[in-house]
C-alpha cells in the first residue's frame, strides 16, 4: 500500500479499450492509498465488462502511455484544472473521449471507496464498482440519461456484478461502438494516431458538467441527489429515410470511417461494404452542438488536420472531434464567399493535390486551409474542369481509395483524375454500389439525372 506521499511512484497499470476498430486500452496509473490494488484492478475490469458485453468494445490493459484510458486516484489540486475537495461531493470525474486527457477517469483519493467483496450494506463508503460503472460510461462517450433505469442517468445506481445495462444504456453505447462481434471479420485499423483522436458522444448536453461549474469533465456525487435537472425535450423527427431509396445531401470519410448524410439522419460504412447495424442515425448523436433544429446538413469534410467542417445554409461549424471549436459557428462570407452563396452543395479535400474544394449550383471555389480564405481567381464554372458529371452536385468526396466520388440524385461518378473526367460513362446506383442495396435499372435514376457523359468519344 502507498503513503499519501507516493501516489505517483506506485506501480502503472494502463488500461485499454477498443473504440470503433482501435484496440481500446486502459492504464491504472495510481492507487487509492488504502485498497489492495489487485482488488482496485478486479473492479474496475468488472466495471469496464458491463460495457464491453454488450458492444464491440474489447479492453486490455496495457503499460503505456497510448492508453486510451488512463485512471488516477488523486488528492485535491491534480494538474486538469478540476480540484477534488476532500471527502464527500465530488468523488470522481471522467472526460469525454479526445485527444490528451480524453477518456481519462479520475478518483478522489481522499474518499473512503468500497469494494464489492468487502463491502456491507451499512459501510461508510462509497462502492467503487459503482462510481467507476458510470465514471466509464463517459469515458466511452456517453452523456446522462434522462432515462431512470439508465446506468447513466444523473444519480447513481446501487448495482453488483449481477448489474446489466438498461436498453438505454445498450442503445447508445452500440450506436458508438455497434453490436458485438459486428466487426469481427473487418480488419483492424492502422493505430497510428496513438489514443484516438475523438470519440463522440452519445445524447450529450450542451456542456458535460460538475456539480459547481460548467466543465470539459462529468463529475459525480456519491448521494442520490438529482445534482442536474435533466428533462430533455425531443423535438418530433421525420421517419428515417430508405436506405435503399434515397439521394444523399453529403457524403465523407471521418476518421477513416465513411459517412453518408440524409436529412436529420446518417449511415456509417463498415470496412467490408454495407451499412452499420443501428443506421441511420440522428446526426446529432454524435455531434451535439449543431443546430437544435436541424433538418439538413449540406456538405461535411474532414480537413488535412483531422478537424470536421459542416456546411448549414450560410454557416460553417468545424468540430474538433465531437466538440465545436471555439468561434464557430461563423457565416461564408468570413472564408470570402459572395453574399448571395447561401448555401455549398459539396465539399471535399481533392486526393490529386490535397486542395479543398467547394461547390455550389455551376460553380466551384479552392480554398487555401493555411489562410482558411478563398483562393484568387475563383469561383469558376463546374463543367469548364470538371467534366462528364454536369453540375448541381448533391455531394463528392475523397474515399479511402484516393479516388474521388460526385453524386447526384441517385447516382455517382469515379473520377478520373489525370483527366478531369468521369470515369464511368453512366451514373451508378448509389445504393446498390455503397449501401450493399439490391441493384436497380437505371432507368429509375432521376430524370434530370445526366445518363451518359458529356463530351466522350
Amino acid at each position: 500500500v502507498h503513503s499519501a506521499h507516493s501516489l505517483t511512484e506506485c506501480c502503472v497499470v494502463r488500461l485499454v479499450t477498443c473504440l470503433l476498430r482501435v484496440l481500446p486500452c486502459q492504464n491504472l496509473r495510481t492507487y487509492h492509498t488504502e485498497l489492495d490494488h489487485g482488488q482496485v484492478r478486479r473492479e474496475l475490469h468488472q466495471a469496464l465488462e458491463i460495457w464491453s458485453k454488450h458492444s464491440n468494445l474489447t479492453f486490455r490493459e496495457m503499460n503505456s502511455d497510448d492508453a486510451d484510458i488512463i485512471i488516477k486516484f488523486h488528492r485535491r489540486e491534480h494538474g486538469d484544472g478540476y480540484a477534488f475537495d476532500g471527502r464527500g461531493n465530488i468523488l470522481a470525474h471522467a472526460f469525454f473521449p479526445g485527444e490528451d486527457r480524453g477518456g481519462d477517469v479520475h478518483f478522489d483519493d481522499d474518499e473512503t471507496w468500497l469494494l464489492e467483496y468487502q463491502h456491507k450494506e451499512d459501510d461508510d463508503g462509497t462502492r467503487l464498482f459503482m462510481v467507476a460503472a458510470h465514471e466509464f460510461g463517459h469515458s466511452l462517450g456517453l452523456a446522462h440519461s434522462s432515462e431512470p433505469t439508465s446506468l447513466m442517468f444523473p444519480w447513481y445506481k446501487t448495482i453488483d456484478y449481477s448489474f446489466d445495462l438498461s436498453e438505454d444504456d445498450q442503445r447508445g453505447i452500440q450506436t458508438l461502438y455497434g453490436i458485438k462481434n459486428r466487426w469481427a471479420k473487418i480488419p483492424t485499423y492502422n493505430p497510428g494516431y496513438g489514443r484516438p483522436p475523438w470519440q463522440p458522444p452519445y445524447r450529450p448536453s450542451a456542456r458535460p458538467t460538475t456539480t459547481t461549474t460548467t466543465t470539459t469533465t462529468t463529475t459525480t456525487t456519491h448521494r442520490p441527489y438529482h445534482r442536474h435537472h435533466h428533462h430533455p425535450t425531443t423535438p418530433p423527427h421525420p421517419s428515417k429515410p430508405d436506405t435503399c431509396d434515397t439521394n444523399f445531401d453529403a457524403v465523407s470519410v471521418i476518421r477513416r470511417e465513411t459517412f453518408f448524410f440524409k436529412g436529420q439522419y446518417m449511415w456509417r460504412l463498415s470496412e467490408k461494404g454495407g451499412v452499420l447495424e443501428g443506421y441511420p442515425a440522428l446526426i446529432v448523436y454524435l455531434w451535439k452542438d449543431l443546430p437544435k433544429n436541424l433538418t439538413r446538413v449540406d456538405a461535411v469534410y474532414e480537413r488535412l488536420d483531422k478537424k470536421i467542417v459542416f456546411f448549414i445554409g450560410r454557416e460553417m461549424y468545424v468540430f474538433d472531434g465531437n466538440r465545436l471549436e471555439q468561434g464557430y459557428p461563423k457565416t461564408l462570407s468570413v472564408i470570402g464567399l459572395a453574399p448571395e452563396i447561401d448555401h455549398i452543395d459539396a465539399a471535399m479535400v481533392w486526393g490529386y493535390n490535397s486542395k479543398t474544394y467547394f461547390f455550389s449550383g455551376n460553380i466551384y471555389w479552392r480554398f487555401d486551409e493555411e489562410a482558411r480564405f478563398i483562393e484568387l481567381d475563383y469561383p469558376r464554372e463546374i463543367t469548364t474542369m470538371w467534366k462528364g458529371m454536369g453540375s448541381h452536385f448533391d455531394a463528392a468526396f475523397q474515399w479511402k481509395d484516393g479516388k474521388t466520388y460526385f453524386f447526384k440524385g441517385k447516382g455517382f461518378w469515379k473520377l478520373n483524375d489525370m483527366r478531369m473526367r468521369a470515369q464511368n460513362d453512366h451514373p451508378i446506383p448509389s445504393a446498390a454500389f455503397w449501401m450493399g442495396c439490391p441493384n436497380y435499372d437505371l432507368e429509375d435514376l432521376p430524370s434530370d439525372l445526366p445518363k451518359k457523359a458529356k463530351g466522350r468519344k
